[in-house]
Formats: C-alpha cells, sequence, structure tokens
C-alpha cells in the first residue's frame, strides 16, 4: 500500500493511502481537484485538515473529531449534521503526520464498522512496511 502526499497550499504533513482520492470522490460524488476553487466536501475536508494540522491528537475536543474506541489510533472526522454523512478515518503517526486511512458515507452502522476494519488493516499494513 502507498502513501500519497496531499499537497495542498497551507497544509503540510498529511498523507493519504493511495486510493483515499477514489473513496472521496465515490462518497461525496465530487471530482477531486488539485488547485481551488474546491468543492463543497473537499472545502470542507481541507478545513478540517487544517484545524487537524495544528491540534493533532487534541482536535477530539471539537465535536466534528473522535478517538474511535478499540482502535489502535484511529481517528473520525464526522459532520453528521450535513446532508450526506461522511466521514474520514485518519491516523496520526508518532512523528505527528496525519495519515487519511479511508473515506465513506455512513448510512448505517454497518458501513462504520466497516471501515473501520477496513481502517485497521490499512494502518497495520503501513506500519508493519
Amino acid at each position: 500500500m502507498d502513501l500519497e502526499v496531499l499537497e495542498i497550499e497551507g497544509l503540510s504533513n498529511i498523507y493519504a493511502v493511495d486510493v483515499f482520492r477514489k473513496e472521496f470522490i465515490k462518497a461525496v460524488h465530487e471530482n477531486w481537484k488539485n488547485s481551488p476553487p474546491f468543492e463543497r466536501y473537499q472545502r470542507k475536508l481541507i478545513q478540517d485538515l487544517a484545524v487537524l494540522s495544528v491540534e493533532k491528537e487534541r482536535a477530539i475536543d471539537l465535536p466534528e473529531f473522535e478517538k474511535i474506541k478499540d482502535t489502535n489510533g484511529i481517528y473520525s472526522i464526522r459532520h453528521p449534521e450535513t446532508p450526506m454523512n461522511v466521514r474520514i478515518l485518519y491516523y496520526i503517526s508518532d512523528g505527528g503526520e496525519i495519515i487519511l486511512l479511508t473515506a465513506f458515507l455512513e448510512k448505517n452502522s454497518g458501513d462504520y464498522r466497516n471501515s473501520i476494519q477496513r481502517a485497521e488493516k490499512r494502518l497495520s499494513i503501513l506500519l508493519s512496511e
């Protein structure tokens, strides 16, 4: 599994697994742009990543972020009040890098459980490499 650097002006140390963009596009039904103007959900993701890049683990004090229980340090970005409940699962490395593991549209609890399992598997592969 490969990691890509997300090169977004003003952000650093943000990485994503190689299938993240494809999953994000599928979840939000918007194109991914490499420069502004960004679509609605990508713009919101960039805002969330800006908070994460500063706050790191402390971001869970904000309602948009949560640490997922019973995982190996996986966190979630969530916006359940939006028309589509898009979730982003991520990990923060010891060096402070943010690694986006998966993006999905949460329609039911099964979607969440399956995506957590997918994120855990991807993280396990990344940590073993």
